[in-house]
């Protein structure tokens, strides 16, 4: 059986656990998924994601605070034309 499959089959299986008492909403089903996809992270990218948080506390320690949001928002509105600036 092909990964692809087996991931169907996992998710699949994963949801009938979780969601016997209730309804499959939409939104219910998203957060199973996301649920699933934290518990059913390969070694890759668990690997990849501890990597990126860790650089992400050293840029932090270091100083790098990023930019503010209402900086890059008001960048956004101005490139759109959806500010009167």
């Amino acid at each position: 059986m092909s990964t692809t499959a087996d991931e169907l089959k996992s998710f699949n299986q994963f949801v009938q656990e979780h969601s016997a008492d209730e309804r499959a909403s939409t939104s219910r089903l998203s957060e199973l998924f996301d649920l699933w996809m934290l518990q059913n992270t390969s070694g890759d990218d668990y690997a990849e994601n501890v990597a990126a948080v860790n650089a992400s506390i050293e840029d932090f320690l270091n100083g790098e605070r990023g930019t503010p949001a209402g900086d890059d928002s008001l960048q956004l509105r101005k490139q759109f034309g959806l500010t009167s600036e």
